[in-house]
């Protein structure tokens, strides 16, 4: 692989931050970032007893074993740039996530309007925790290269798209955000968004896997030395953001009926505002076009950050498989829609409220489709009536005529 132009003169200078650090002009990178899809299971490199020993204190909940499979640490080689690594590394980690319930409600926009603000508020936190601790480390010679908070930070859009969401709401689920928020976790952050009832408990009891991931990403941006592991976890959140993101964010515009950007404002990037295609913006060639470059960027930055360190290689191979399984515990926070329970899927005709009317949301294509047929069975049915009824005398008489029936 080439070596990366590094997008700032002076490493110990960040640039500002309007700017986008790309460097259009360089060769694509051949392989493609993983799906933001964790696994409990890593493959990570055999590299000495020491690598990565350092950060598993309150992780082992995420190491729970799945149907007797056995944990296996593949030998990779170390003299791979990082990128390469992470992606050989963490291949098997994107299974996991096919079998979870709470990731495939999410993919198929299967969550109720409710749920789904919820779960945008849980990542607000991750996401807040994450780049506030990259912020406090933007000078570490290992995040310096991909530190570019004007174009990838997602908490301020989601702060967004959660206020503008709540709007959609019915009033009884709204209340007025809290000057405080009561709880024994320290330095819990007061949101930029109003809390309703149904969010509190995400500050101020948070579930058990959003506790462990808050803490641990807190532990690692604690202190310089654990700081650079913190790359691991920007890889698998901003990458899944820019790949598999990308599908979930329009499905999660066409299940709720959102119009533009506004509500969906975590999935997209700063490039691709005004992004309609036919609407005179970048067309979706074009937004593809620049995903990639930006993906190609962001590993380039990994690999000039990283250098031919195998240890801190070792290390962050190890980090990203537990990021991916710190997300897979996160999924089971979704609170799934009970047998019955109308949600704002396309599956069904359910409803959100936007300028005090009742609109309804896209209703299923298989519903559609079921419909269509029949209406035209129906109508090739009574056509074939029709023509028995005022035909049928008239052919008969021909068919005798000609001998064809006595």
């Amino acid at each position: 692989m080439s070596t990366r132009t590094c997008p700032f003169a002076d490493m110990g200078m960040m640039a500002s931050a309007s700017q986008l650090h790309i460097n259009l002009a360089s060769p694509s990178s051949s392989g493609t970032p993983p799906l933001m899809t964790p696994s409990f299971q890593p493959n990570t490199p055999g590299v000495g007893a020491g690598a990565g020993s350092n950060h598993h204190n309150g992780s082992s909940y995420h190491h729970n074993k799945s149907n007797g499979e056995e944990e296996t640490h593949d030998d990779l080689d170390l003299n791979l740039p990082i990128s390469t690594l992470l992606k050989l590394g963490t291949q098997r980690a994107h299974v996991k996530a096919e079998h979870s319930a709470g990731a495939a409600a999410l993919v198929q926009g299967g969550l109720g309007l409710e749920e789904y603000i919820r779960w945008l508020a849980v990542l607000w936190r991750i996401y807040d925790a994450l780049e506030l601790g990259l912020a406090e480390n933007s000078s570490n010679s290992v995040l310096a290269p991909t530190y570019d908070p004007a174009l990838l930070a997602r908490a301020p859009a989601l702060a967004e798209d959660i206020s503008y969401l709540l709007t959609l709401l019915p009033p009884t689920s709204n209340a007025a955000t809290p000057s405080s928020i009561p709880t024994t976790e320290p330095s819990t952050p007061l949101p930029p968004f109003p809390l309703p009832s149904f969010l509190l408990p995400i500050f101020t009891s948070p579930p058990g896997p959003l506790l462990a991931y808050l803490s641990h990403v807190q532990r690692l941006a604690s202190s310089s030395s654990t700081a650079p592991r913190l790359l691991a976890h920007a890889y698998v959140r901003y990458l899944g953001d820019l790949s598999g993101g990308q599908f979930i964010g329009a499905r999660v515009k066409k299940s709720y009926g959102l119009k533009g950007d506004q509500g969906a404002l975590f999935y997209h990037f700063d490039f691709q505002k005004g992004s309609g295609g036919m609407e005179g913006g970048e067309s979706r060639s074009d937004v593809k076009k620049r995903l990639a470059e930006v993906k190609d960027w962001y590993r380039r930055g990994m690999d000039e950050g990283v250098g031919e360190d195998q240890r801190l290689k070792a290390d962050l191979v190890e980090e990203a498989n537990l990021a991916f399984s710190y997300n897979t515990d996160l999924f089971s926070v979704i609170r799934l829609p009970s047998k019955g329970e109308k949600t704002a899927s396309p599956e069904t005709d359910a409803q959100v409220t936007t300028d005090n009317k009742v609109m309804p949301i896209v209703k299923s294509s298989k519903t559609r489709d079921a419909i269509s047929q029949a209406l035209w069975f129906l109508a090739a049915a009574g056509f074939g009536v029709v023509l028995n009824i005022y035909l049928g005398p008239f052919v008969n008489v021909w068919l005798k005529s000609h001998g064809y029936i006595n």
